[in-house]
C-alpha cells in the first residue's frame, strides 16, 4: 500500500492497493477509486448499543471498504473538509482521543468508541469526545497544517478549545477545563482545555472562530 498527502492549503489523500489490498474511510470521504476496486458498504456495530455509541461519537453508523480485487496496483482518493492529519496508532499504546467526528478513514480497521468528559464539555468540544484505537495509520480532519506538540513529563498547555484535534489516549485523565476572565476579555473563552504530559497533542494552525 502507497499512501501519500497532494494539495497545499487543502490536502487529499491517494492511495495505491496492490491486489487483495483494502482501505476504509467514513462514509462521504471518497472522490474517485479507479476500477477494479470494489467499493463496500458496511454497516458497523449493528445492535443497538453499538448504534447509539456512533450517534453520540458523530460517526456515520456506515463505514465504506475498498478492496483492490485487480491483479495489478490500483488507485483511489478521499479528503476530508479542509485536509488531513495522519495519526500512527503503532507508536501508541492506548490509541488517541480525538474530537466527535474528526475520523475521515484508516488503512485498516479501527475501533471507535466514545467517551464523556466534562473538561471538554466545560471547554466547549461537546460532552463526547471519540477514542480510536488500532493497528495502523489514521487520518483525522484537520484545518490548515497541523500542529504537533510532544509534551515532556509534567510539561502543561492551555489550548483554546476550537484548536483541539486529537491527544494520546492516555492523556485524558491529565485534561482539565482552565477558567479566566481574561480569557473571556481576550475573545478566547471563558475556558480553555489544560492539557499536561507526557503525550502528543495536535492542533489546527487555524483559526476556527
Amino acid at each position: 500500500m502507497n499512501v501519500k498527502l497532494i494539495g497545499h492549503d487543502y490536502k487529499s489523500l491517494q492511495v495505491e492497493l496492490e491486489p487483495q489490498e483494502r482501505f476504509y474511510c467514513e462514509k462521504g470521504a471518497l472522490i474517485y477509486y479507479e476500477e477494479g476496486i470494489v467499493s463496500t458498504l458496511n454497516v458497523l456495530d449493528k445492535g443497538v448499543a453499538g448504534l447509539i455509541k456512533r450517534k453520540l461519537s458523530g460517526e456515520s453508523m456506515f463505514q465504506v471498504e475498498l478492496q483492490n480485487r485487480h491483479n495489478s496496483p490500483k488507485k483511489l482518493m478521499l479528503g476530508g473538509k479542509v485536509g488531513l492529519l495522519p495519526v500512527n496508532l503503532k507508536l501508541l499504546n492506548n490509541g488517541i482521543i480525538c474530537r466527535a467526528g474528526y475520523y475521515v478513514a484508516s488503512s485498516d480497521k479501527v475501533d471507535i468508541d466514545f467517551k464523556l468528559n466534562i473538561a471538554s464539555f466545560i471547554g466547549g468540544n461537546g460532552p463526547v469526545l471519540q477514542k480510536i484505537t488500532g493497528f495502523c495509520t489514521v487520518f483525522l480532519d484537520v484545518l490548515g497544517s497541523p500542529v504537533n506538540l510532544d509534551l515532556k513529563p509534567g510539561e502543561t498547555i492551555y489550548v483554546d478549545e476550537k484548536s483541539f484535534i486529537a491527544m494520546n489516549a492516555d492523556m485524558q485523565s491529565r485534561m482539565d477545563a482552565h477558567f479566566s476572565g481574561k480569557n473571556l476579555l481576550g475573545g478566547e473563552g471563558f475556558s480553555m482545555l489544560k492539557i499536561t504530559g507526557p503525550g502528543t497533542v495536535y492542533l489546527h494552525s487555524v483559526n476556527m472562530g
